[in-house]
């Protein structure tokens, strides 16, 4: 356990710097220091990839190693996550510590600028607001920011993306606003509703007629499949997690761009895919990792019955029994988190104990599988 005393290399963690300086501006606006977790104040606990587990417990090493805060869980529900609604107070004794590691005097310079320049650039109720919610972006001063968030006011007047918002406001920059997006409903309600959802690209590679559906999850492996001659499967690169949102299967949140499609395989693939019918067995292929198996688990939100894809998994499994797995330390993959299970008998009986009793992965570009037969 770390001392109380010791500053954590984690800290400069995006989500952790949010949530302190957030308290510290409670307090220097003589509100109490507490934060309730939610979309809106943690989003990244909400976008339920392979780090969100592990950014849950820095906050709660906050608690329990740091002794900055207190965390009172509130009641949830089985479906729902143990740290929704529970509220982070800042332990009082604690400001002074928090403000060196945070290198924040009481005097902030911050907030005299972004003051200073409100007073100058706002009026009417956005000044008000803004005066009470001083928001910072750790890349831009305080003058940066304000002079973008009242761009947003100018700009958003057509439909548009955060990102091309984004962009447009913030010196170009388009990812801004990728987890900030309540800003725009909280700053400006009466232009909300010119701010499209950003659709999800989904690429296919489709034979004249398929039985099955394959997700790939690495580019390289996707495009080396997708050149062999084959009739069985449609292709389907996961990107990632990027595959596993809830609202890929939703019509006009999906588009789609083929390597190969006949008109008919488009119009059968696409009907699977919106329909949300299982006539054809769905199956996941990814990296032999605790990432690549939290994606299979993620996916099956929205693809019920996927499975991992034994045809892919068997030789990358006999590899890593073999001792020719790669540790975390030497991927950089310390920071993946065991997903405990994913709901496919598959992976939890086979690949992750595997993986948890060699201490190793194996990513999937290192075997090369034939499709019409399922080998090496």
């Amino acid at each position: 356990m770390k001392s109380a005393a010791q500053k954590p290399v984690w800290l400069d963690e995006p989500l952790i710097q949010r949530l302190l300086h957030s308290l510290l501006d409670k307090l220097e606006r003589g509100v109490k220091p507490s934060l309730k977790v939610s979309a809106k104040t943690a989003a990244e606990l909400f976008d339920f990839n392979e780090d969100t587990n592990f950014l849950w417990a820095l906050v709660e090493s906050l608690d329990k190693d740091c002794q900055l805060l207190t965390i009172k869980k509130a009641k949830v529900k089985p479906f729902q996550e143990a740290y929704e609604g529970a509220q982070l107070w800042l332990v009082p004794d604690c400001e002074e510590r928090l403000r060196q590691w945070l290198n924040r005097p009481a005097l902030d310079p911050y907030a005299l600028v972004w003051h200073k320049e409100l007073e100058r650039l706002a009026d009417g109720a956005l000044k008000n607001h803004l005066t009470d919610h001083l928001i910072r972006i750790p890349e831009l001063g305080a003058e940066q920011t304000l002079r973008g968030l009242l761009a947003i006011g100018r700009e958003l007047c057509a439909p548009m993306t955060l990102r091309q918002l984004s962009a447009r406001c913030f010196r170009g920059n388009s990812k801004v606003l990728d987890r900030h997006g309540a800003w725009v409903e909280q700053l400006y309600p009466e232009l909300a509703h010119w701010v499209l959802p950003r659709p999800l690209l989904v690429s296919a590679h489709l034979p004249e007629r398929f039985a099955q559906v394959l997700f790939i999850e690495n580019q390289d492996t996707f495009l080396s499949l997708a050149g062999q001659p084959q009739t069985r499967y449609a292709l389907v690169y996961s990107s990632g997690f990027a595959l596993s949102a809830e609202r890929i299967r939703t019509q006009g949140q999906a588009v789609f761009a083929y390597t190969q499609a006949s008109e008919a395989s488009r119009v059968l693939f696409e009907t699977f895919w919106f329909s949300q019918n299982t006539q054809y067995p769905v199956y996941f292929w990814g990296d032999l990792d605790f990432a690549g198996m939290g994606i299979l688990r993620a996916l099956r939100t929205s693809f019920n019955d996927v499975q991992a894809w034994p045809p892919g998994y068997q030789p990358m499994l006999a590899r890593l029994q073999q001792g020719e797995g790669h540790s975390a330390a030497m991927a950089a993959k310390a920071a993946q988190l065991d997903p405990g299970t994913t709901g496919c008998a598959y992976a939890d009986d086979e690949l992750l104990v595997a993986i948890r009793r060699q201490q190793g992965f194996v990513d999937q570009e290192a075997v090369q599988v034939n499709l019409a037969k399922g080998e090496r």
